[in-house]
């Protein structure tokens, strides 16, 4: 994707922060109406919904919620409603399970543990994990998911007991640049618009 495309790529999604498609901006957000290009045949699963919020691929791009008003093919037209703001985006938790493992960077521990992930986003990721770790510890923590694996650095925040009997650690990233951003976030939504069931679309 190139950096243009890139700064009109949006992720469409429900209120409840479930994606629904990738769209292409065809208008400057900063317009009272705009129209999007759903891409991937999955306009039938934007058009059952009123209003969308939308997550843009650019670090640069605004998230924000616009609501329906006419659809034309793959095209709707929206009205926007409010800018969503920055913790959105970075803060935008996606269930997402994969096999990896955690290298040490700050703590006593040595060679390198097997972790579950449970949740992924652009600000940090949740996991199982049987090695005993520390609050504000750093460890290195692969991404397999991305178009090419990931090594990125994290800071543990805490655990808490779980029903697997292995403890659920919490981290976020540190140091991501903003390359390393959009390829997580475009992995962590292709696996989550993959795993969407298909539905017929509402009348507009």
């Amino acid at each position: 994707m190139s950096i243009e495309d890139s700064k009109n790529r949006y992720l469409l999604l429900d209120s409840q922060d479930y994606p629904l498609a990738y769209g292409q901006l065809e208008h400057y957000p900063d317009a009272h109406y705009f129209r999007v290009r759903v891409l991937d045949g999955k306009v039938g699963e934007v058009l059952r919904h009123e209003e969308i919020q939308m997550v843009g691929a650019s670090e640069d791009s605004k998230a924000l919620l616009g609501r329906i008003l006419q659809r034309d093919g793959d095209h709707i037209l929206l009205e926007r409603q409010r800018v969503l703001g920055e913790t959105l985006r970075q803060n935008l938790r996606m269930p997402v399970s994969f096999q990896s493992f955690l290298y040490p960077v700050s703590g006593e521990w040595k060679g390198r543990c097997a972790i579950e992930s449970v949740d992924l986003s652009c600000g940090g990721i949740a996991f199982f994990c049987n090695q005993e770790l520390r609050d504000n510890e750093l460890a290195e923590v692969v991404i397999p998911i991305t178009s090419s694996p990931l090594v990125v650095t994290c800071e543990i925040l805490g655990c808490r007991p779980s029903s697997k009997g292995v403890p659920l650690y919490r981290a976020k990233f540190v140091q991501l640049c903003h390359e390393e951003e959009m390829l997580i976030r475009e992995a962590v939504f292709s696996v989550q618009l993959s795993a969407r069931p298909t539905f017929a679309p509402r009348s507009v």
